[in-house]
């Protein structure tokens, strides 16, 4: 799991949003010397309800928020390794900036026309809701809005289905989880954990968090071992 790929600025927000673009760079690169195959959540979907094989070692590289820094440093790496991945939008505040929390340095997110030259060349797309926010707190109703009008927004925007989710803030419980499912998502990610395995429940999918502090040492303990490589 990654937000933003790039430079800390001179008066950041909240720091552990950011990694370095030569430490993205270096990641990638070990993940091929490891034998990983990287995929997208739509395939991840597609494997798991037996539509598709399963690549050896298969791992969803994720990104959460939709920030611009994905489209001007993270997918050029991506890109010159055929490397599939995932973005996770913010809805409502696509082409915007990270308006739901006032109190963070304001950036940049991904506008339609850089989504769509990024889904033209093989990089897929989710909800982070509607709003990014927290979905603990709100009704049945507002929860299911903010669902349902996420998928709504970017499969318009996209022409094709959206399939999986990332929750806001890691909220979400057994009640989040049933309606997440009832509104059309086969797959949803939480912000922790390690590796999923075939019987991790779908919608609620692990994810190693990756910063700017994480060191190439503990990248390679968390991914190499081999007591981590099994599994989804």
């Amino acid at each position: 799991m990654y937000h933003k790929v790039q430079v800390i600025p001179s008066e950041p927000g909240y720091l552990r949003n950011y990694v370095f673009p030569a430490q993205f760079d270096r990641q990638l690169t070990s993940l091929t010397a490891w034998g990983y195959t990287p995929i997208t959540m739509e395939q991840w979907v597609e494997i798991r309800e037996g539509r598709q094989e399963s690549p050896k070692r298969p791992i969803a590289i994720t990104f959460d928020d939709g920030y611009r820094s994905v489209y001007e440093n993270a997918w050029p790496l991506l890109r010159s390794r055929g490397m599939a991945a995932t973005v996770f939008l913010v809805a409502s505040f696509i082409g915007k900036t990270n308006q739901w929390d006032a109190n963070e340095v304001q950036e940049p997110l991904l506008n339609p026309a850089e989504i769509m030259e990024m889904q033209r060349g093989g990089i897929c797309f989710g909800s982070h809701t509607l709003s990014h926010r927290p979905l603990t707190g709100l009704s049945r109703p507002a929860l299911l809005n903010e669902l349902t009008r996420s998928r709504d927004v970017i499969e318009a925007l996209l022409g094709q289905p959206i399939a999986t989710l990332a929750y806001p803030y890691n909220k979400q419980n057994r009640q989040i989880r049933t309606v997440a499912r009832q509104a059309g998502y086969s797959a949803a990610v939480l912000g922790r954990g390690r590796i999923n395995a075939r019987w991790t429940n779908p919608q609620a999918l692990m994810r190693i968090a990756i910063d700017f502090e994480t060191t190439f040492e503990e990248f390679e303990s968390r991914l190499r071992r081999p007591r981590y490589v099994v599994g989804f």
